[in-house]
């Protein structure tokens, strides 16, 4: 029951922050995506299955909440997990010790998200030319990589010794 609720409960206080905090940090109506960032790590954690069936769960959430089109995020969010559920690994300090994966995983995951986001959902970006949807998507998924190794790395340097140590510590930190 901890392990449905607890990631439940920190999305619903992710979706706001996302909605009315996040864009005051855009670049050219780029922002990160600090909910996609979320479900990616979690599949990274759980596995494809939970993290595709957590991100369908939670772009339902996500579409009523934003007030879009319902199914695009819901699409989004569980393609991304699907590609990012590739990843896992049951040794999960193998994961934290190779940053590449973190970045390859986020890179491509979130590439597809606002690919397919930007062309289904109902993104505040005005979109001249197909080329311009990949434009876009390119540089919001730089900038959410960007973002989630900022959070992978902050608590790598204080916990780096425990995490290593103890995996189950590693599960309790990202309460999943």
């Amino acid at each position: 029951m901890k392990k449905i609720v607890i990631p439940v409960l920190i999305v619903f206080i992710l979706i706001p922050i996302q909605l009315i905090l996040i864009p005051f940090i855009s670049i050219y109506n780029i922002t990160p995506n600090v909910v996609l960032i979320y479900v990616l790590f979690y599949s990274l954690i759980r596995g494809q299955i939970s993290g595709i069936i957590f991100a369908f769960f939670i772009g339902f959430i996500y579409d009523i909440l934003s007030a879009g089109l319902i199914g695009s995020g819901m699409f989004s969010f569980t393609l991304s997990a699907f590609v990012a559920g590739y990843f896992h690994k049951e040794d999960f300090s193998e994961i934290l010790l190779n940053g590449k994966i973190i970045i390859f995983s986020f890179m491509s995951s979130s590439m597809l998200f606002f690919l397919f986001y930007s062309i289904f959902g109902t993104e505040s970006v005005r979109i001249e030319n197909q080329f311009s949807f990949v434009v876009f998507a390119f540089y919001s998924s730089i900038y959410t990589t960007l973002f989630a190794l900022s959070v992978y790395l902050f608590p790598r340097n204080k916990l780096w010794k425990r995490i290593t140590l103890d995996q189950t510590f590693v599960k309790e930190l990202c309460l999943l």
